[in-house]
């Protein structure tokens, strides 16, 4: 038990010292969505978890809730992360319920400095990649709902393959907005691609004990620096979308006849990327 407890605290401290935490400045505001994903548009079986969004003066920061909070518990008490798991996937019955949800792209902006970094997991390995910040052009409508409370305007635009409709308000004059939906004179509150194949929806909003923006990270190795955006959405349509990560995984476990056409039925939020 001895050499146990001391084979965890090492493995513990060798995961503590890989997370990457590079905050750049303090916190103003947080949102919360709950984001809706269409993972087969056959069957039209959908997925959806928390994201937050954190704003600062000039930058911000958006990740899946769950799935931050599940990686630095996992770094930092790894006995309490390990009996809330085994709590949801009892020994000797298949792991189908990740503490830390199913999304995992975080998403860090700097607008004054005119870059994004985004990091994914793809087939389980870590990836990563930075692009110049781009704001979508946005085309402002008249029609108006109000959302939480507030007046919202309509707006939309063509971003990167795919028709975004959103509704933004004035009334909390922050050009700000789930994932790279931003720029509006106002706070996006809701979002929808044109197919409803990915929904954002506000659930509340804080400007109490926020914390830093910036990179925050909880992960055990350095992730791969993919050298375009393109790559990286090319990485993901391989392994997950044409379904060779799931198609191994299969084999590895004796079930290589699983049928791997549902694997095909959707796409990344991005679509403009070379797919075969």
């Amino acid at each position: 038990m001895r050499y146990l407890l001391v084979a965890i605290s090492a493995i513990c401290f060798l995961i503590a010292h890989a997370n990457i935490i590079k905050d750049k400045e303090s916190g103003i505001m947080e949102v919360q969505y709950i984001k809706t994903s269409v993972s087969d548009t056959l069957k039209w079986d959908t997925y959806s978890d928390p994201m937050t969004l954190r704003i600062g003066e000039t930058s911000a920061m958006f990740y899946p809730t769950k799935k931050m909070w599940a990686d630095s518990l996992l770094r930092n008490n790894f006995e309490l992360h390990e009996k809330l798991y085994r709590e949801a996937n009892p020994i000797g019955k298949p792991a189908v319920n990740p503490i830390g949800g199913l999304e995992s792209e975080f998403l860090f902006r700097n607008v004054t400095e005119g870059e994004t970094m985004v990091y994914d997991r793809i087939a389980g390995d870590g990836y990563s990649y930075s692009e110049p910040t781009e704001a979508p052009k946005w085309e402002i409508k008249q029609e108006t709902k109000e959302i939480l409370g507030y007046q919202c305007q309509l707006a939309t635009c063509d971003f990167r393959g795919r028709q975004w409709n959103v509704w933004f308000t004035p009334e909390i004059p922050v050009k700000e907005g789930p994932w790279k939906l931003f720029g509006l004179p106002g706070l996006v509150l809701e979002a929808s691609d044109s197919k409803n194949h990915y929904t954002y929806i506000a659930t509340g909003i804080s400007t109490q004990n926020i914390g830093p923006v910036g990179i925050r990270l909880y992960v055990r190795h350095e992730p791969y620096k993919m050298k375009s955006r393109q790559k990286f959405l090319q990485e993901i349509y391989n392994q997950h979308i044409k379904g060779k990560f799931v198609a191994s995984m299969s084999a590895l476990h004796g079930n290589g006849s699983q049928s791997m056409s549902s694997q095909s039925q959707y796409d990344s939020q991005e679509t403009d990327y070379p797919h075969d």
